[in-house]
């Protein structure tokens, strides 16, 4: 299923349902984010461009993006003990690796969404409301990430529904149109947190995501033209800052693994990459099957037409 759309919330194009209900998952890190500077947070605790990316990032818990995550609470002044989010090791299997050697178990920290959660602490804070309790539905923290969602979606109160993330926080589900609508809403805001978030993610795309990741790739490629966050189980979103479009994509399958072949195939369809990009991108858009024995025994190809 994949819907383009505008920042008013008109449908350019579309293959498969367009309402269909979708929980963002990370997609919506953005609208976290922007509850939580909003806040006050980059004046009253001195955040940089850095710190707001992480804050928006599913990262692979490499050395540097756990460097900045614990960055950003040491200048919150919280422990990363506080960080409610579960632990799992690395994404990056390389940095897995060597703290697999290091210790047993695997550290909050290095939970992808440890920035984002960073950032809702660091928002509590400045509300002096409690940090044990700042994933509850009721905290002033996520109170204030329904409104931005519902801001930017165009949806009201009771059409958002919400269930509990992977991480435990709050995430809410709306028809598709309306998260290419935020996507496009987000590219095109005057509003100050959410044009220094666009500028964060688009200007520091590893911390975003990290070493092979899909969403890192399209923006160092399109040198951030094209803002882009994926989720879990293959939901996804990207936005177009020259045309201010915005594309939501979710796979039926929730297979994440071949969703940026879905997206490359959009995004070309929609004239937002041009020929060295899709080219710069072909691993990402038409990825080669393996077996076990590294023979070649298939290629994963897209079925769109927008």
């Amino acid at each position: 299923h994949l819907v383009a759309s505008n920042a008013d919330g008109w449908i350019l194009a579309s293959d498969g349902d367009a309402s269909r209900v979708t929980y963002f998952r990370s997609c919506a890190k953005p609208f976290q984010a922007i509850a939580s500077l909003r806040t006050g947070i980059v004046d009253r605790f001195g955040l940089t461009g850095e710190h707001l990316a992480i804050m928006c990032a599913s990262h692979n818990g490499e050395p540097r993006h756990v460097e900045v995550v614990r960055d950003l609470l040491a200048h919150a002044g919280i422990d990363e003990s506080a960080l409610q989010c579960g632990a799992h090791w690395p994404y990056y299997e390389l940095a897995a690796s060597v703290v697999r050697r290091e210790m047993a178990e695997p550290l909050p920290v290095f939970n992808n969404c440890s920035g984002k959660h960073s950032g809702m602490l660091a928002a509590a804070r400045i509300l002096e409301a409690p940090l044990d309790t700042y994933l509850e539905p009721a905290h002033p923290v996520q109170a204030r990430i329904r409104q931005v969602v519902e801001e930017f979606t165009g949806c009201r109160d009771y059409d958002v529904l919400y269930g509990i993330d992977g991480c435990s926080a709050p995430n809410a589900a709306v028809p598709l149109s309306a998260m290419a609508r935020s996507f496009a809403q987000f590219v095109t805001s005057t509003d100050e947190s959410a044009k220094a978030a666009v500028h964060a993610i688009t200007t520091h795309p590893y911390l975003v995501g990290g070493t092979e990741r899909f969403d890192t790739a399209l923006m160092e490629v399109t040198k951030g033209r094209i803002l882009a966050k994926g989720g879990a189980a293959g939901a996804h979103c990207t936005a177009d800052r020259r045309s201010g479009l915005g594309l939501a994509v979710k796979l039926e399958s929730g297979d994440g693994n071949w969703v940026s072949v879905a997206v490359v195939a959009a995004l070309n369809q929609l004239g937002w990459l041009d020929w060295a990009e899709t080219e710069a991108l072909r691993r990402y858009a038409r990825p080669t099957l393996r077996n076990h024995k590294g023979v070649e025994v298939g290629r994963v190809r897209p079925l769109i037409d927008l």
